[in-house]
């Protein structure tokens, strides 16, 4: 019977290495790609903010609370891309605006929970909603402007 509870006790060991392995290791891409990822996770970024401050003016209701938890999943996806992308080779010329992209997620994550709460209606928690989204928007502009340029996609049939 001892042995059942070795080999449960191995398959769970083996169960949280492999775990590890996936989400401790960061993702590594192509510089090209790294770049295109970092653009495309701050115009999503960017794109959900517009979304959540134009509800926010709108006033309390069930638009903003809809709104708010469905940019929460874009905030906290593209803060945890920001923590696991990585260049394959080379220095990591974008890791301040990774950074920096990765803190406005965070704000905009902070306000949106805020906002799909039950306090939505109290106007102390719509006011510091607003400073987040504000703070939010400082961080993100910053790091728009530190991320490297990221080439044009070839225009035209490229086909042989």
């Amino acid at each position: 019977m001892a042995w059942l509870y070795i080999v449960i006790l191995l398959l769970l060991a083996a169960g949280l290495w492999g775990v590890y392995r996936v989400l401790g290791t960061p993702s590594r891409l192509a510089p090209r790609d790294y770049n295109v990822v970092l653009a495309d996770v701050a115009t999503s970024v960017e794109r959900a903010a517009g979304n959540l401050r134009r509800a926010l003016e709108a006033g309390p209701g069930r638009t903003l609370e809809d709104q708010a938890t469905d940019a929460r999943k874009i905030f906290q996806t593209g803060y945890y891309q920001t923590l696991r992308l990585r260049p394959s080779s080379g220095p990591d010329v974008a890791a301040a605006a990774r950074a920096g992209l990765g803190r406005a997620c965070e704000v905009y994550d902070w306000a949106s929970r805020m906002l799909a709460s039950e306090s939505v209606h109290n106007p102390l928690v719509l006011e510091a909603a607003r400073r987040l989204i504000d703070a939010g928007d400082a961080a993100l502009i910053q790091a728009a402007r530190e991320l490297p340029p990221v080439p044009a996609a070839p225009g035209g049939n490229s086909a042989p």
